[in-house]
């Protein structure tokens, strides 16, 4: 009995210790961690995930000390958040581009209760949201996070993750990216909204008989809804990019952590 609980007290620490890992990941992973997903359903995954990853990785031990104990657990947490923010700041720039394209086709007083967010989401947002998820399923892009947890052990082993001088321009790097990724994805609407109006303006300047304002209401959603359909497969194929490029980014984040 001795002897088996000797060699299980290294798993078990190792175990915890990707918890930890893993918890910080969850609670900033946009689909797995948002508030629809019961809380028992979360710390059941974050204990299955322990327990998978652990005998996969090298053991690992806890210090003796319970203020660096604490300090380390709480580093843990920060690594996995970094892992699960970088995925969230893609679902970030879909929620951006959802936002302004639903503004320029006048969705903009219309707004949905976004139960991930628990906030108020313009509705072509909200629908962006959706598509999104679903392709980040059917990508299995969360075996890739998964994943990613996993290989962060190799690059920072635990208890060693710093804060560095290059941080906080990979971080900028990353909100550039974000913005970048918006204008892309809702470029073919504003392009579309653009004409739209100018054609209006000059409909209006021709003929004043016409109350050009109420027409454009219906015009701009018909046509902003026309060009979001037919550009669907440019925009599932801009999600599939960014989410296969997810796996780099987040190891540079880490490289950058682990040489702190």
């Amino acid at each position: 009995m001795d002897h088996v609980i000797h060699m299980a007290i290294p798993q078990f620490q190792s175990a915890l210790i990707v918890m930890f890992r893993t918890a910080g990941m969850l609670a900033a992973l946009p689909v797995l961690g948002s508030r629809t997903i019961p809380m028992q359903l979360k710390v059941g995954l974050v204990v299955l995930l322990g327990l998978m990853l652990a005998p996969l990785l090298p053991p690992m031990s806890l210090p003796a000390d319970m203020l660096v104990l604490g300090a380390g657990m709480v580093n843990e947490v920060l690594l996995g958040l970094v892992i699960g923010l970088a995925v969230r700041l893609v679902f970030a720039a879909l929620e951006v581009a959802g936002e302004v394209m639903g503004t320029q086709m006048g969705f903009s007083v219309a707004h949905l209760i976004d139960p991930m967010t628990a906030h108020q989401t313009p509705l072509v947002a909200s629908f962006q949201t959706v598509l999104a998820s679903l392709t980040f399923l059917s990508l299995n892009a969360h075996y890739l996070i998964v994943q990613s947890v996993a290989g962060s052990f190799a690059t920072i082993a635990p208890f060693t993750g710093h804060i560095s001088e290059g941080l906080a321009e990979d971080m900028l790097q990353l909100l550039q990216e974000v913005f970048v990724l918006a204008m892309k994805l809702s470029a073919p609407v504003l392009a579309t909204v653009l004409v739209l109006n100018v054609m209006m303006g000059v409909l209006g300047r021709t003929v004043p008989q016409l109350n050009v304002f109420v027409m454009s209401f219906p015009l701009t959603i018909a046509c902003g809804l026309g060009v979001m359909a037919l550009a669907l497969p440019y925009t599932i194929s801009l999600f599939e990019s960014e989410f296969i490029r997810l796996d780099e980014t987040v190891h540079g984040l880490l490289r950058v952590l682990g040489h702190g």
